[in-house]
């Protein structure tokens, strides 16, 4: 997993918590700004989360794998 698409996954989670977060908190009868605030920290935390989890479990991938890159694309300019 490339380190754009951790980001771009990371920002659609935390997307996401902001929506659940300021809509619900709207709907249940919190002020705009409050609400505001409710999601502003969830996009944080779960958007911090997100990128946490991905970036180890990456990191992990590519420990279990490090020649698996390297050799990649070596044998293009032979021909049989």
């Amino acid at each position: 997993m490339s380190q754009m698409s951790i980001k771009k996954f990371s920002v659609a989670a935390g997307l996401f918590a902001f929506a659940l977060l300021f809509f619900g908190s709207w709907i249940y009868g919190a002020r705009i700004f409050s609400s505001f605030i409710r999601g502003l920290e969830g996009f944080a935390i779960f958007g911090l989360l997100t990128w946490l989890i991905l970036q180890g479990w990456a990191a992990l991938k590519s420990k279990e794998n490090p020649e698996e890159d390297k050799g990649k694309g070596i044998n293009l300019d032979q021909t049989a």
